[in-house]
């Protein structure tokens, strides 16, 4: 049981440590892919660091899979946040996976016996489970008995002797314990309504949790320690240890939940999840990693213009944020204390809003650069146009923007492209995905399907193909001589006249030429965002493949 005090939560924090030399870690247990709510975690720990030239560690809490660790350090890679010290560059404290640290654990834990404040506990699995299952008939809250506590040196003696397996548990004592957070202020929790003495290391020799991460951060020196809420209540058991072994505590920071739309606990239940609840999700969409990072901090994370959330849904207000910001922004602009204590909704909305802004932001700066030189950001147009190819690539390995050699003219083109799509690109999975209507930009389109297409149009419309190859050469006519929107309108209304032709057929005849799709963009829409030589390259070859086709049918 825990209640916060009633005293102005921002007035009571106690500086346990001073602002100076900041040492703060990402421990996460890769038991699974990253969740967002790990990369949350990283960003403000990252953040912090930076704001006070402090470090960031980059610990591992290893239970499980090595996939899982090599997706934790991608992740991070991914969004900028690569640690000071951790296990793939070392540092001044090492090892920096905990497996690897087994016998630090153990001494300590003998240490705590050797003073009194442990025991060895005998009790089997079958014992505690069935003192459980007897709590929770009776309505009780299950908690271990203390029942080995009470054992005397010769009762342990004798066991040890008889070579019985056993834990070690922490002495709990009957007191309260007040835990003073950086985001919650004085939470207090009475310690005789916790679970009994707790276990600290396991009967195989393995660290519990509450062990492992007190002795990890006395032994790296971890000044902050910020995680998540739901690590709040474990709080009291690590200052319980670093009381007891005499060691200085880190000042403390918990995060509030983030909560999914229907505002349940993120899981893999939820809606969002497939969206955005593992980070790899939002690597294989596209979304850019600024663009990730300020949707992070929008939602009550710290950075001063992130505090202004609605009372009554906890989503940013748009007229007191700006989604522009770039990691250099957060970092001056951060402030722990101005993290919400409220959980949070997490909204796709503003997800898709931040990845509009930003990759809007790259698209002009690409063009600029490419226009006259400029470069203006940290993660430069260059990266930008890069990262773009690379994720056309992978869906349109044949396309020319795949495969064409990366100029300032081809770097321009595609710049150009991209601007001409502002405002309409959250992420870069956009630009593929059939239902945004671009995919056709970066695959030429099937000249069988387009024919087909456009001899359905002719059955239906009356419309012969002679008609549709005159139109076809008209306006290759017209682009090969302007640029001017104006023009393309006013060629195919006189293309109509001419050929008789009517104009919502001759546009969905030119839009199939272009897209392969006879519903879509405005035609003059899909001219501006090929290009003048890409849409008479594609015309010409509807336009020949029609007359192909045109002349086998008069042969039969």
């Amino acid at each position: 049981m825990f209640v916060l005090s009633r005293c102005g939560y921002r007035s009571v924090i106690r500086l346990v440590r001073t602002i100076s030399n900041v040492r703060v870690r990402f421990a996460p247990s890769p038991t699974g892919y990253m969740h967002i709510g790990g990369l949350r975690t990283a960003l403000i720990n990252k953040l912090f660091a930076m704001r006070h030239n402090g470090k960031f560690i980059l610990r591992i809490e290893d239970t499980d899979r090595v996939s899982a660790f090599e997706d934790i350090v991608r992740c991070l890679r991914w969004a900028g946040l690569d640690p000071d010290e951790g296990p793939t560059i070392g540092g001044s404290c090492e090892p920096y996976v905990q497996s690897q640290r087994k016998a630090l654990y153990t001494k300590v834990a003998n240490k705590l016996v050797e003073m009194g404040a442990a025991y060895p506990c005998f009790c089997s699995v079958a014992r505690l489970e069935l003192m459980r299952s007897e709590q929770r008939r009776r309505g009780e809250t299950p908690r271990y008995d203390n029942r080995c506590r009470t054992l005397t040196r010769s009762d342990v003696a004798e066991r040890l002797q008889a070579g019985q397996s056993y834990a070690i548990r922490f002495k709990v004592p009957n007191k309260k314990t007040t835990v003073t957070d950086m985001v919650f202020g004085e939470v207090e929790f009475d310690m005789d309504d916790s679970e009994g003495d707790f276990v600290l290391l396991k009967s195989d020799g393995m660290p519990v949790y509450h062990l492992a991460n007190v002795v990890d951060d006395h032994y790296m020196d971890i000044s902050h320690v910020i995680r998540g809420v739901e690590w709040l209540s474990s709080t009291p058991k690590h200052l319980l240890l670093y009381e007891t072994l005499g060691w200085l505590p880190p000042r403390f920071a918990h995060l509030p939940l983030l909560l999914s739309s229907s505002g349940g606990k993120l899981s893999k239940r939820s809606p969002e999840f497939g969206l955005f609840g593992q980070v790899r999700s939002l690597i294989s969409n596209g979304y850019l990693p600024s663009a990730v990072l300020t949707w992070l901090v929008s939602i009550g994370s710290g950075a001063s213009h992130s505090s202004a959330l609605k009372s009554d849904s906890h989503i940013p207000d748009k007229t007191q944020w700006n989604p522009q910001l770039q990691f250099s922004d957060l970092v001056s602009r951060f402030d722990l204390n101005q993290t919400s204590r409220q959980n949070v909704y997490i909204s796709p909305d503003i997800l898709r809003l931040c990845g509009r802004v930003h990759f809007d932001k790259f698209a002009t700066e690409a063009l600029a650069r490419c226009c006259r030189s400029q470069n203006t950001s940290t993660y430069t147009s260059c990266d930008f146009l890069s990262h773009v190819r690379s994720f056309l690539r992978d869906h349109f390995p044949n396309s020319p923007v795949s495969t064409e050699s990366c100029t300032n003219e081809s770097d321009q083109r595609l710049a150009e492209q991209l601007c001409a799509l502002r405002g309409r690109v959250a992420c870069l999975s956009d630009l593929v995905n059939p239902e945004h209507g671009f995919s056709f930009m970066w695959s030429l389109p099937k000249l069988n399907t387009c024919t087909d297409l456009i001899m359905n149009i002719c059955a239906v419309s009356t419309v012969q193909l002679s008609e549709v190859v005159n139109l076809l050469d008209r306006v290759m006519a017209v682009l090969a001589s302007t640029d001017n929107p104006v023009d393309f309108r006013k060629c195919i209304v006189d293309s109509c006249c001419v050929t008789g032709i009517k104009q919502p057929d001759a546009m969905r005849i030119l839009r199939t030429c272009l897209s392969g799709r006879e519903t879509g963009l405005p035609v003059v829409e899909l001219i501006q965002l090929l290009g003048v030589s890409e849409t008479v390259s594609r015309v010409r070859n509807a336009r020949d493949e029609i007359m192909r086709n045109g002349d086998m049918r008069n042969r039969g």
